[in-house]
């Protein structure tokens, strides 16, 4: 293969798209970088649905139809894909090989994919860089990783590392698809690192048993790590960012974390956030809910007030009325009303 002059980039910029499909060939237009062709081996009309969020690293489709399908070529990008075998593709048949839920298919960059679907299917799959999955793995895993082979691959990861995989492009793809512009806001670049995490991890096993920090090393790992969250509460920060800027990998980060506070690095960033919600709030009861949340990074409303009644036991509009009484409006002023 001729030597890349400039980095490569990712196909499209940060967004989603859903498209109903009568033709499997619609597909392809979604996919700028495929090389290839569909072609339709059962009878009857073709219908089926595509739905594809990109995020600032990852591609994240779901792709559905009622008839079979043949697939070839390959992705001239050189992009990493990888195809959990899913109840819905269960059916399939990838390069000459049955394969059964659990197991994960990867491609390959380089590789000539010669995919039949079944006559019902439905598929989920994510698509990144090599460089960006290399560089990922090896700020999760704080060590060197193996780079992929081009060629075509299956892998059969941990049941409890396939399930978070799945479940994270899932959430991922759903949200995106509800509300795109979610992807370019600190929720959204939670969501994606969390897909990214979840990859390496399902790509990634751990070979041998890896030493941990001793107490005291957990202790200060904790310290700095919590000075770093304090001090980006409104802004992105998943858990990639918390492993490189800290140079721990993401075990030993959760281990530290669920042994002091019984909850994951990820999860208790989010309480530091509502918490500060909370106090911004009781502060000044002129505030509007929305105005609190966005600056600490919620910009879902729904998906605030939900995980705020779960930790407080209340909505935040509860919160405002409850500091509000006794406290002086002026004309026209009232607190928010925001669930």
């Amino acid at each position: 293969m001729p030597e890349e002059t400039e980095p490569r980039q990712p196909p499209s910029p940060t967004g989603a798209r859903v498209l109903r499909l009568t033709d499997f060939e619609q597909a392809s237009s979604l996919y700028s970088s495929w090389q290839g062709r569909f072609e339709q081996l059962t009878r009857g009309r073709f219908e089926g649905a595509l739905r594809v969020v990109r995020g600032g690293v990852i591609r994240v489709a779901a792709i559905a139809g009622n008839q079979s399908v043949r697939i070839r070529g390959r992705d001239s990008v050189g992009l990493i894909s990888v195809w959990p075998v899913i109840a819905g593709n269960a059916g399939c048949v990838w390069n000459g090989r049955r394969l059964t839920p659990g197991q994960l298919v990867l491609p390959g960059t380089d590789a000539e994919v010669d995919h039949r679907s079944a006559r019902r299917a439905e598929a989920l799959g994510v698509s990144l860089l090599p460089e960006a999955l290399a560089e990922a793995a090896r700020v999760v895993l704080n060590s060197d990783v193996t780079p992929f082979t081009h060629t075509w691959a299956v892998l059969a990861p941990h049941p409890k590392a396939y399930a978070n995989l799945t479940r994270e492009l899932t959430r991922l793809l759903t949200a995106g698809v509800a509300d795109p512009s979610l992807l370019r806001t600190p929720e959204g670049h939670e969501l994606e690192q969390e897909c990214v995490r979840s990859l390496v991890a399902a790509l990634f096993p751990p070979s041998v048993p890896r030493s941990d920090l001793s107490l005291p090393g957990r202790s200060r790992l904790i310290r700095r790590a919590e000075e770093f969250m304090r001090a980006r509460l409104g802004d992105p920060l998943g858990a990639i960012d918390l492993c490189r800027e800290l140079g721990a990998s993401d075990r030993t980060l959760r281990l530290a974390f669920n042994e002091r506070y019984g909850l994951g690095p990820i999860v208790y960033f989010k309480c530091l956030r509502l918490n500060a919600v909370r106090s911004k709030l009781k502060e000044n009861p002129l505030i509007t809910i929305a105005d609190a949340a966005r600056q600490f990074g919620f910009h879902h409303l729904g998906n605030f007030a939900a995980d705020y009644c779960r930790l407080f036991g209340e909505r935040p509009s509860e919160t405002l009325k409850s500091v509000s009484r006794g406290y002086f409006y002026p004309p026209g002023a009232r607190p928010d009303e925001v669930q």
